[in-house]
């Protein structure tokens, strides 16, 4: 076995003082492993009094670092060429770690840097500190502002994955209340009228200095309905499909790939720190889109184990339903998907925040074309932040009705069945049913392929 100090690899000759910072340091990071009886240069030097130094190091965990951290903490040996190592593999922790002696000041706080363990700003150990208070508040937890909230949306989707709905428990069965039998902020989230809006901001340039060219929102009401709205807009009307030749071939290239844009931003909807109040974001740039979320990496996760798959939601409850609706499935698989496709480099770890950037194959127009629904109304001098909820109610036309009386006879029918029946482009037929989605007119239940139109309401 060869040793090399790393990021996650700590070596060191003897038991020291240091180890309290290195142990630190690793459970406020990623984790990472620290050897003793190891020299630098990775040639194994050897603890002589073993039982000894265990005994040290296992005080150490008990009497010196605050928060508990001994169930992140594996304490173990090796012997390595006749000598033996001691190994200490530490996760990373689910709180700010500190030395008990200096508390949470810069000489007690640590983060691991490269290959060392640096202390930390008074800022990151604010910033820090702060975040797990937030993280540790669930949405079933805190009591909603809306004292009677409706859930058809939420009801029709349950029913169309064939779950029977019982009124009498309906809330407590969906953990929809809080222990004191109030409804909560999941219920909040997911009731037919509520003020949590998303945005899909389309810019006309490669930064958000070159203005906007359309805010589209989509809020107000059911989570997931709104999701999958912002998704079925970026997914149709954004993600266009170049057309080339080569060699006799016909090659299409999307913009960018579909199913893994899907997982980033269904997962960005329900690891969202929704407690902290505010909603995911969609920025479309001429080369990119980026998928904002708040709360940053979960607390009780490490980068390493994201990039892995393993999943720990940060809304246990909401994450069940996604599940129970088929917005996603519990096997690990989307985070893998999507760096497999475009590489880890496009998760970005903020502070409060994490932004994923999907690259585009091509650079589009910023500009819009006549016919893309546009639900803002707003011009490109006013800013992001400020919402906008003007809905469209533009008169429903022939085609419009072509569509609707079409979906109603066949709900399962694909674009392009719709196209032909109705005697119109597939883009056309997109643009339609994005409109008459936003006005909530229907709503798609389930998945591209095997989900259907349902009719909401009648014009």
């Amino acid at each position: 076995m060869t040793f090399a100090e790393t990021e996650k690899t700590e070596l060191k000759q003897k038991l020291t003082e240091t180890i309290l910072k290195e142990i630190v340091a690793f459970l406020n990071t990623d984790g990472g492993t620290v050897y003793i009886g190891v020299n630098d240069d990775g040639s194994v030097y050897g603890v002589d009094n073993l039982d000894d130094t265990l005994k040290k190091i296992a005080d150490i965990l008990e009497m010196q670092i605050l928060p508990d951290p001994r169930n992140f903490v594996e304490l173990g040996t090796k012997y390595i060429e006749q000598k033996h190592v001691i190994e200490l593999k530490i996760q990373k922790g689910e709180s700010l770690y500190y030395i008990k002696k200096y508390g949470r000041s810069s000489q007690g706080c640590f983060v691991r840097v490269g290959s060392t363990s640096r202390s930390m700003t008074e800022q990151q150990i604010t910033i820090t500190h702060n975040k797990y208070l937030d993280s540790a508040v669930k949405i079933t937890e805190i009591e909603s502002r809306i004292t009677a909230p409706t859930f058809q949306y939420l009801k029709l989707l349950l029913t169309e994955k064939g779950f029977t709905i019982n009124e009498t428990t309906f809330a407590e069965n969906f953990h929809l209340l809080t222990q004191n039998g109030k409804f909560n902020k999941m219920a909040e989230l997911l009731a037919d009228k509520n003020e949590v809006s998303i945005k899909a901001v389309r810019f006309k340039g490669k930064s958000k200095a070159d203005g906007i060219s359309v805010r589209n929102e989509y809020g107000e009401k059911c989570l997931v309905v709104a999701m999958k709205q912002a998704f079925d807009y970026c997914a149709d009307v954004i993600n266009e499909t170049r057309t080339s030749f080569r060699n006799g071939e016909r090659i299409n290239t999307p913009l960018f790939d579909k199913t893994a844009f899907r997982e980033v931003w269904f997962n960005a909807c329900l690891h969202n720190n929704w407690a902290d109040g505010t909603p995911p974001a969609i920025y479309i740039f001429t080369d990119r889109i980026e998928i904002i979320s708040t709360g940053g990496l979960p607390t009780n996760l490490s980068k390493e184990d994201f990039f892995r798959g393993v999943s720990k939601p940060v809304n246990e409850e909401l994450a069940k339903l996604f599940s129970r609706l088929d917005l996603m499935e519990q096997t690990g698989y989307g985070i893998p998907l999507v760096t497999g496709r475009y590489g880890k480099s496009v998760f970005e770890f903020l502070d409060f925040f994490l932004r994923v950037t999907i690259p585009f194959a091509y650079e589009i127009d910023g500009e819009i074309s006549q016919n893309e629904p546009v639900n803002d109304g707003v011009n490109n001098n006013d800013t992001i932040n400020e919402p906008v909820n003007k809905p469209v109610n533009e008169p429903i036309n022939e085609p419009v009705n072509l569509v609707i009386d079409v979906i109603t006879k066949n709900p399962h029918l694909p674009k392009e069945k719709i196209a032909e029946k109705i005697g119109k482009s597939r883009a056309t037929v997109t643009r339609i049913l994005s409109k008459l989605v936003q006005e909530g007119i229907i709503v798609r239940i389930g998945a591209d392929k095997n989900g259907h139109w349902k009719i909401v309401k009648r014009n």
